[in-house]
């Protein structure tokens, strides 16, 4: 459970810092993690997606350096922004 919030916590606060970011996907493949479908609006220059990308990339591997095990909790999860 303790990787779970952690993981939560990490992921709401990218979401806070990147107010563009409306979602993006955790795929697996050959035991390798790689993040992919990310959903940005309003549309935006390649240099600003780029750094939204690494955001998520950054905040992905601060998490899993910390805690490895939240590997399986990323493979195949889709992180959509919350609208209340």
């Amino acid at each position: 459970m303790k990787i779970q919030s952690q993981l939560d916590l990490q992921v709401e606060s990218l979401f806070a810092r990147c107010p563009e970011l409306w979602g993006f996907s955790v795929r697996s493949e050959n035991d390798e993690l790689f993040v992919s479908d990310v959903g940005i609006a309003p549309r935006l220059s390649a240099q600003q997606y780029g750094e939204i990308f690494q955001d998520i990339a950054r905040t992905l591997a601060d998490v899993l350096e910390e805690e490895p095990e939240a590997c399986e909790f990323l493979k195949g999860r889709t992180f959509a922004r919350t609208l209340h």
